[in-house]
């Protein structure tokens, strides 16, 4: 009924310069003919009034008010000229376009920049850790429909009437496993009048790809009635706007479990701020499909089991204005002066199992395949925080380098959806591998600093360890974790063992009595190793964590005595205080990028704990 209202509200506003004009026919027949118009419009496409003017309604009521005048200008009798019926939609259309001019990047610029707040001067190997890669993501969302589609052609009678809402399949954290959720929603207006509502839904498991997908039977009675591909009043959107969601603008309709398995619509609400564009997130609206029931949550208030808020179009949109505006309008326009521009998100959850976009930021250069940066925002609360990562590759170069990688090409793989970890403190790409028909196939990890150090396996577990032992071969890219928990272990030496690879050649293993773990690392820096035997007590120094297998970052042998040379003694200072350089380096430039974003107070206060200088 309300889309029955405004469609003819909006008709009567069109029509209503042919009533003033007396000419009473005309105004009957424009007034029947828009009014079903309007009404079919307004019912079909179910717009928001929450725009300048009213948006869609605005809009429709300016092409009414147009017809009116040319019905006017036909029918005039005496020939006056031109009449007054003109005006209003002259006026109208005059009104709309300085809205939008007014909300233009050149009066705007600023507001555009500034919309997503950004904190900057944080670590990324300290804020984000190392992960479970039993936990990482293995598959993608055409995995996901390719094993749910199998699932519910063989479902019986609930594959002939539903299907697969492709749209609405949504990555979500459950219980703390990763999973695919696939609604279903109804194949036809026929099985929309002959069902009770929609009998199941589908959760594929993200993290194994080999994992047969699981269709959960709702309770008799508990069927799902709302939903974005039902009809009249039970269409989920068209529900939402008669029931209190008129005036607000509505994005990303994802379906979500609970705890429970419970299933939710999970609807992202938000308003323009600039004009018609510069969308704030207000919350979200929580909508229960099977009685209808809606309950908005706003921003900071949002439960933990839902993950979508904050839309990955926002966050491009935000992380594109500042790249462009952030300098101004006129450098936006002309001199093009530290431009940037953002990757696509990827949804990843890390270590803490937070749903993060992790956003990779380039300069504005469309030749430019490397990395200045990287954003995380937090998809529930949209929290972001800003990175310095130079020179890593972009998700399109990581992409290129694992289609190039020789046993990639070999399979006839293609890599699929990145998604940026922690591994052993090093920004690492994990890239799952697929057949033609997206048959998961095995995963590919990449050093993002040096894409042609490419590890493959056919699962999480193996690629890690060829990783490991890439990034281990002789030791040097320890530093690279400077930031990561560390820790030192001390013992005598139980077992020893060693494998030869074709990709990084001798790999040495050992186990430290009492530790339920082995060390593991190539002889390149720690030749040392390569003699130590069972009995030997060692000193070594190792990323914390929990796995069977463990990387070493430095190894000592306490119980092999050797003499240096002067000559060597002087080499082994020297790469000492390079590697302490690099490091202060680091930490320099870390502090340098701090101090430049402090406020005058606090440089002030800064001052009085500097000593004078001589």
């Amino acid at each position: 009924m309300t889309f029955v209202l405004l469609g003819l509200l909006c008709a009567f506003i069109g029509a209503f310069p042919l009533l003033a004009r007396k000419k009473i026919s005309a105004f009957l027949w424009q007034f029947a003919i828009t009014g079903i118009l309007g009404i079919w419009m307004l019912w079909g496409e179910t717009p928001s009034t929450v725009y300048p003017l009213f948006g869609f309604y605005g809009i429709l009521v300016l092409f009414f008010l147009v017809v009116a005048a040319i019905i006017d200008g036909n029918t005039d009798e005496y020939g006056d000229g031109v009449s007054w019926t003109i005006w209003p939609p002259i006026l109208l259309f005059a009104a709309f376009i300085v809205i939008l001019i007014s909300g233009s990047g050149m009066f705007r610029a600023s507001d555009y920049a500034n919309m997503l707040k950004v904190e900057e001067n944080r670590v990324w190997t300290k804020d984000v850790q190392p992960k479970d890669p039993a936990h990482m993501r293995m598959s993608t969302k055409e995995n996901a429909l390719y094993q749910a589609q199998k699932s519910l052609g063989s479902a019986g009678t609930i594959g002939s009437q539903f299907a697969i809402a492709q749209e609405n399949v949504t990555l979500q954290l459950i219980n703390g496993e990763l999973w695919y959720v696939a609604p279903l929603d109804y194949k036809g207006f026929s099985v929309w009048t002959s069902s009770k509502g929609i009998p199941a839904y589908i959760k594929i498991s993200a993290e194994d790809p080999t994992a047969q997908p699981i269709i959960v039977s709702l309770k008799d009675g508990k069927e799902m009635v709302y939903s974005p591909g039902a009809y009249w009043s039970s269409n989920l959107e068209r529900h939402m706007r008669t029931n209190g969601y008129l005036n607000v603008g509505l994005s990303d309709w994802t379906f979500e479990v609970d705890e429970s398995g419970n299933p939710w619509w999970v609807v992202t609400v938000y308003k323009p701020t600039i004009a018609w564009s510069g969308d704030k997130v207000l919350g979200v609206a929580l909508v229960n499909p099977t009685n209808g029931d809606i309950a908005f949550v706003e921003m900071g208030k949002i439960p933990d089991w839902v993950d979508r808020a904050v839309p990955s179009r926002i966050v491009t949109d935000y992380l594109t204005w500042n790249g462009e505006y952030s300098g101004g309008w006129w450098n936006s326009f002309w001199a093009n002066l530290n431009m940037t521009r953002p990757e696509s998100p990827t949804l990843v959850y890390g270590a803490d199992n937070q749903p993060q976009f992790v956003t990779g930021i380039t300069s504005a250069s469309s030749s430019d395949d490397s990395l200045v940066a990287l954003v995380y925002t937090n998809s529930r609360t949209g929290n972001a925080v800003k990175y310095t990562i130079k020179g890593g590759a972009t998700e399109t170069a990581v992409i290129n380098a694992v289609n190039s990688n020789q046993e990639v090409q070999y399979k006839h793989l293609h890599a699929a959806a990145p998604q940026l970890y922690n591994v052993n403190g090093v920004p690492t790409s994990v890239v799952p591998l697929f057949n033609d028909v997206n048959a998961y196939q095995g995963v590919a990890m990449v050093d993002i600093a040096n894409i042609q150090e490419i590890a493959v396996g056919s699962d999480q577990h193996e690629a890690l360890r060829v990783y490991e032992k890439i990034l281990n071969g002789d030791g040097s890219r320890a530093v690279a974790g400077n930031e990561t928990k560390k820790q030192v272990v001390e013992g005598i030496v139980t077992r020893t063992g060693s494998e030869v690879t074709p990709t990084s050649g001798s790999i040495y293993y050992f186990q430290v009595e009492n530790i339920p773990q082995l060390f593991t690392a190539g002889p390149g820096k720690y030749p040392s190793l390569v003699v130590t035997q069972k009995g030997d007590k060692v000193r070594v120094e190792v990323y914390k964590n929990d796995r069977d297998v463990v990387p070493i970052l430095t190894f000592e042998n306490l119980s092999l005595k050797l003499s240096k040379s002067a000559k060597q003694q002087q080499v082994d200072k020297a790469s000492g205080s390079v590697h302490k350089g690099i490091t202060a380096e680091t930490d320099a430039n870390a502090i340098k990028d701090r101090i430049n974003h402090l406020t005058p107070e606090q440089i002030q206060e800064l001052g009085k704990q500097v000593p004078p200088a001589n």
